[in-house]
């Protein structure tokens, strides 16, 4: 196990390199310039600015692989740089941003697994009953429908109905809970309902399939509850396709919430992306990317362990 993790965490190093270089390339393939929004906006301020001399005052000025290894030493120094716009280093955004994504995130995951498994697991035990027929049923709906569908029609039709709107301005849940919670449960919840409904129907399909072996029939012949044969026996060794999706909500936690940060106005780093994008913010769109890249591997690291900790019959190569 140790040699696996070794190995593994090596191989973060390439691929870690690979993926600075595709986000350093996509972002020079953006049409338009971060230089150019630069100097319109000192300009509409009545300043007098050379373009030439902002672009060689951000390094913008030289070849693309020395702008790239430079930005990749700083990296391996610990720094991703500077904002362009917003005076401040893009840690510092990036710590300022990145707790209410994860809470956001957290939240949804922890929405979509209390649906999903409880629900999984009745449906596999009362197959073909009418409620594993409604939760199917409901399954593929939610899987067919857009989250930002979801949250556009529960945006808007409260606020015709009931004049009702969620609030846009971000409060802590150490300083006040309750207006914490009404900005991000309705989000969180509707993330969650997209999520869990593929993960209902692999918990129930897998169940399913452990439900059918030997020793859940022994299981069953020695007395067990349904309670004890679906949690202790059959739950545990069905585990490792429901760590696997677990493990896709963990790598998304951090940035995979962007539609909703976007459309319910929350300050999180999905919503910093997607106004640092829009400015040609080079240094935080790559920072905040390369976050999201090293959280997925590790991610996925974690869950590969997971699997043998669940079924130590697997092998780790």
């Amino acid at each position: 196990m140790g040699k696996y993790i070794v190995k593994r965490v090596l191989l973060l190093i390439p691929t870690v390199i690979l993926v600075c270089l595709i986000v350093f390339t996509l972002m020079r393939m953006i049409p338009g310039d971060a230089v150019d929004t630069i100097v319109n906006r000192l300009t509409s301020s009545g300043m007098s600015v050379d373009a030439d001399a902002v672009r060689a005052q951000l390094g913008l000025d030289q070849p693309f692989f020395k702008q790239f290894f430079t930005w990749l030493w700083d990296i391996c120094r610990g720094d991703l740089g500077d904002s362009f716009f917003e005076n401040e280093s893009v840690w510092s955004i990036i710590s300022r941003e990145l707790p209410k994504s994860l809470e956001l995130g957290l939240l949804t995951l922890l929405f979509t697994n209390l649906l999903s498994i409880p629900l999984g697991l009745h449906c596999a035990a009362r197959q073909d009953s009418l409620t594993d027929y409604v939760v199917r049923m409901l399954s593929i709906v939610f899987m067919a429908l857009p989250v930002f569908l979801l949250a556009t029609l529960v945006l808007v039709y409260p606020a015709i109905w009931w004049n009702y709107a969620p609030p846009i301005t971000w409060s802590s849940i150490f300083q006040d809970f309750a207006a914490n919670m009404k900005m991000f449960l309705v989000p969180a919840i509707l993330g969650a309902i997209t999520q869990c409904a593929m993960q209902i129907r692999t918990i129930r399909t897998v169940t399913l399939e452990v439900m059918r072996m030997d020793y859940i029939r022994t299981a069953w012949a020695k007395g067990d509850s349904e309670r004890t044969v679906l949690f202790r026996h059959a739950f545990r060794n069905s585990m490792i396709p429901v760590i696997t999706m677990i493990g896709n909500g963990l790598g998304m936690v951090v940035g995979g919430n962007v539609i909703l940060e976007n459309l319910f106005n929350i300050p999180g780093i999905g919503n910093q992306v997607i106004a640092s994008l829009s400015t040609r913010d080079y240094p935080v769109v790559m920072g905040c990317t390369l976050v999201f890249a090293v959280v997925v591997m590790v991610v996925n690291l974690i869950v590969d362990i997971a699997y043998k900790w669940v079924d130590p019959r697997v092998e780790l190569d």
